[in-house]
């Protein structure tokens, strides 16, 4: 097994060089096909090595073929910021569809059955570390150090990235913390973060006003969680190593995922460019 050629459809949107590994799993993951992107200059510039930015929901995050809610356009605003000197491979992990609380959460949810109600958010990020970055780095020329080693997501995949960079701040060195669901894992990151360290890295917050517009007193909470977790941050000393964005616009979609990564990675990136 090796990385092989995106399988493209004829409606795929991806832009630039994609790959992917057909079947990366471990004892606790069922296998699921990993995709790689590499930036513009990596073929024509051997000598380098590159940041990495780890992306959940990975069905959702290069092609609108293969998507199920929208993409991120992730292929085409790191094309962009490669024209700002800001290049990075980004790999995408797809979900595991009904067990994706399970694998995002760190804690169990009572209302869930066992079977996926949540509590294997450390199984996953040691999947994603020991199987998943351990096969990118052995075949791509990363910067392996926490410092150019960067995790995102939205919704559950917003908490399992602050999770990641909370408990691994050896492996991870910045967070996307993309609309995140803190309402469903009964303020578990809340006390995390008060017990613990400061953070170390970089974590980029973002929330929008209109998410959760189904449930009103979820969508209070989303709004809520994520400025208590912003001021939170700051209380612990985070300083300019967090950035904070909310839009009163935003919903809870790929399409204002989207719209807010470049920044996102703008700021997660910045003095974290390729080594020659």
């Amino acid at each position: 097994m090796s990385w092989a050629p995106y399988a493209a459809r004829p409606d795929s949107t991806v832009t630039g060089t994609l790959l992917q590994w057909e079947a990366i799993g471990d004892e606790h993951h069922a296998p699921r096909t990993v995709l790689a992107w590499l930036p513009p200059s990596y073929s024509t510039d051997t000598g380098r090595a590159y940041p990495v930015v780890y992306f959940h929901d990975g069905q959702n995050v290069f092609d609108e073929a293969t998507s199920y809610n929208g993409e991120w356009r992730a292929d085409e605003t790191l094309t962009e910021l490669a024209a700002e000197d800001l290049e990075a491979i980004a790999i995408a992990i797809p979900n595991a569809n009904e067990r994706r609380y399970h694998e995002y959460s760190p804690v169990r949810h009572p209302d869930f059955p066992s079977e996926r109600g949540g509590g294997g958010g450390d199984d996953y990020v040691a999947f994603l570390i020991n199987s998943v970055k351990a096969q990118v780095d052995s075949s791509f020329r990363t910067l392996p150090d926490p410092a150019h080693t960067l995790v995102v997501g939205s919704s559950m995949g917003g908490l399992i990235s602050l999770h990641a960079v909370l408990t691994r701040p050896d492996v991870f060195g910045g967070a996307g913390v993309m609309s995140p669901a803190f309402w469903a894992c009964a303020g578990e990151a809340f006390g995390r973060v008060r017990s613990g360290p400061v953070p170390t890295g970089k974590i980029w917050l973002d929330i929008g006003g209109q998410e959760g517009t189904d449930h009103p007193e979820r969508q209070q909470a989303y709004w809520d969680d994520a400025h208590a977790m912003r001021d939170l941050l700051l209380q612990k000393g985070m300083g300019d190593r967090l950035r904070f964005q909310a839009d009163p616009q935003g919903i809870h979609r790929e399409s204002a995922w989207a719209a807010r990564l470049p920044e996102a990675l703008r700021f997660l990136l910045k003095d974290q460019t390729p080594s020659a």
